[in-house]
């Protein structure tokens, strides 16, 4: 698997410079931006080459925390400076995880550990420093918690802090404003974003819903571009509504969020074709439905690929409009071009180079045969694959900000002829729940449901198909003797032959005796219970009364992708080749004893597909087995 991404540059489009405060900045408006990948990326770099610089650290914890990444965030704070674990940022932060283990605890136990452990934290943030960011999330774990009259007069101070903190002009810079890039400007009166904000939540646990509004309107409106903030202030919000018996969605219309678009769509014909689709002088025309279809959902992120036609043109209405561009190759970019922008003509090769400027990110998804020619295009099974992860790393970016998603797709309404084009997205879209709109090239724009039935895409050549990868890896597996192997043998193989008997669909093979397995799978749900079961399996499991060493655990990768299906003549049974089945194992020296880590194509198809009870927990770059190769990688865990 190649895999390649153009760095993200900051919410700001700055890339940082030289000085530590310069990494703090990008990072503190990739955070309020929502642009997790980058914010922890330059944060890890940040450290790296400076060490600890004052509230680098901290910001790092905060994109974790933002991902769901609870683990990796407290293993960050507790490798700060001693001293740091009782000042304000990293009790707050502290106080800050833990509400997030509440809110995914599935045991009420669990549950209610949390939660008090995160109204010990913030109380005493509180205590020690009386300032109202602490003391706003102590009011809201109090009544999460149950403790409703506590809560309320926590409240009525912090809103009695706020209150007087707005009447001053020129508020000295503090470090919650340093934390979240909230800066007071120079002219007087309350414009600190996150003042009006916790004023307005003080004014929800108190009943003043109406004045609660006006301030939420108010902060609302300077934090413009801010999607992530503003997406924490209204959750706040529901979920105080929600404690106190009001409707959750009362104070919604105080926000305007930005949707994500994904898209796919024909290409230009080129010269000659024999029945014209989408023609050159159509271009106008579909620029301006695409305009307005993007306008009306508000969008502010996009998904696309890059070839010439419909692709472009929806990249270059994104960029006008002022969104954020991802795109999605199914190659490397010079054999991308070779097969879907250069056959046009025109200047679509000069368009797409613009587009690949300006892109937020490009995601390279690719893993040939191993011998493959390098300049060999992607076939049918790539492109369902490449459009499988590209509606999947849109449905992550919508459960990250809590946005909502929207296919569009540019086609004649055509029944699919072949898997990977447009139709072919199309009937994944529906089958999936997604209900996509259509701008027919000619000049209808609606939902795909009018097009009639779609004819099932045929299956593509050569026995390639999509299967998942799952690499299990025993760890301390050194420390069993000899003598012992057969034990190992058996407890080891018995135990996870009743995890498989109890998945919802079987493996297609299992390779490997030793301390390393490896299963393949047609279904991405059975893949992702075999990973989590495992791990929690090896991890209860009492080794000690098997007679095996007790520091014995287990570690899993698992990735997706296209392999070919063959029939094996020597051994009389299915087989598969492809790169993609060997990048597990190359993960799994990134992973630690007792977890299970995905690949970032892995993570989109699960979102994809919907997959129910599964969480990808964003973890940023890991080293791999490939030379001088890092990967993106997600932690796979249960969704409480």
């Amino acid at each position: 698997m190649e895999a390649a991404t153009t760095a993200q540059q900051g919410a700001d489009g700055l890339v940082p410079g030289q000085e530590p405060r310069e990494y703090e900045r990008v990072v503190r408006a990739a955070v309020s931006a929502g642009q997790l990948l980058t914010a922890i990326e330059v944060a890890r770099e940040g450290l790296e080459r400076f060490g600890e610089t004052g509230g680098l650290r901290q910001q790092l914890a905060l994109a974790l925390v933002q991902t769901g990444a609870l683990a990796a965030a407290r293993e960050v704070l507790a490798a700060g400076r001693p001293g740091e674990v009782h000042d304000e940022e990293t009790l707050c932060l502290l106080g800050r995880v833990h509400k997030e283990m509440w809110r995914r605890a599935a045991d009420p136990r669990e549950a209610d550990a949390a939660i008090q452990r995160a109204c010990e934290l913030y109380g005493e943030a509180f205590a020690r420093h009386e300032s109202y960011y602490p003391g706003i999330n102590l009011a809201f774990t109090l009544a999460a918690a149950g403790r409703r009259t506590q809560a309320r007069q926590c409240a009525r101070k912090v809103a009695r802090q706020c209150a007087a903190a707005a009447r001053r002009e020129g508020r000295p810079e503090n470090w919650l404003s340093r934390l979240t890039g909230a800066r007071p400007p120079a002219d007087a009166g309350p414009r600190d974003g996150w003042l009006l904000a916790t004023l307005a939540e003080a004014l929800v646990h108190l009943g003043e819903e109406e004045d609660a509004a006006r301030h939420y309107r108010a902060a609302a409106g300077l934090f413009e571009g801010r999607w992530r903030d503003l997406a924490s202030m209204r959750r706040q919000a529901r979920e105080i509504l929600r404690f106190a018996g009001r409707p959750a969605d009362a104070l919604d219309g105080c926000f305007e969020f930005p949707s994500v678009a994904v898209f796919s769509g024909h290409m230009v014909d080129v010269p000659g074709r024999p029945r014209p689709r989408f023609t050159p002088a159509m271009e106008p025309g579909v620029r301006r439905r695409l305009l307005a279809q993007l306008r009306s959902w508000r969008v502010g992120f996009g998904y696309a690929s890059g070839a010439s036609g419909g692709d472009i043109l929806f990249g270059e209405c994104l960029l006008e409009l002022g969104a954020r561009l991802h795109l999605v190759l199914p190659l490397p970019v010079q054999g991308f071009k070779r097969q879907s922008v250069l056959p046009a003509g025109g200047d679509w090769e000069r368009r797409f180079d613009a587009l690949l400027a300006r892109a937020e990110d490009t995601v390279i998804v690719h893993g040939g045969l191993g011998g493959a020619a390098p300049d060999a295009g992607a076939g049918p099974c790539e492109l369902v694959y490449a459009n499988r992860v590209m509606t999947g790393l849109a449905a992550l970016q919508t459960r990250a900000l809590d946005l909502e998603l929207h296919p569009l797709a540019l086609w004649d309404g055509e029944p699919a002829r072949e898997r990977g084009g447009t139709a072919s997205v199309v009937a994944d879209w529906r089958a999936r729940g997604l209900n996509p709109v259509v701008i027919n090239p000619a000049g209808e724009v609606r939902p795909a449901g009018g097009a009639g039935p779609l004819a099932p895409p045929p299956s593509g050549g050569a026995g390639q198909e999509i299967e998942a990868v799952v690499a299990l890896e025993v760890v301390q597996f050194r420390r069993v003797p000899e003598r012992q192997w057969e034990d190992y043998h058996r407890v080891f193989r018995q135990g996870l032959a009743g995890l498989v008997s109890r998945l919802p669909a079987a493996p297609l093979a299992v390779e490997g005796l030793g301390p390393q397995l490896g299963f393949r799978f047609s279904s991405l749900a059975a893949a992702a219970e075999l990973a989590l079961t495992a791990g929690e399996w090896a991890a209860g499991k009492p080794w000690v009364d098997e007679g095996l060493p007790a520091e014995l655990g287990l570690r899993v990768a698992v990735h997706a992708g296209p392999v070919l299906a063959l029939a094996d003549p020597l051994l009389g049974r299915p087989a598969a080749l492809g790169a993609h089945i060997q990048r597990p194992q190359q993960i799994l020296p990134a992973v630690p004893a007792g977890e299970a880590y995905a690949s970032r194509e892995f993570a989109a198809l699960c979102g994809a597909e919907r997959i129910a009870g599964v969480a990808c927990e964003f973890l940023g770059r890991r080293p791999t087995t490939q030379m001088f190769e890092e990967a993106v990688l997600y932690r796979l865990s249960r969704d409480r």
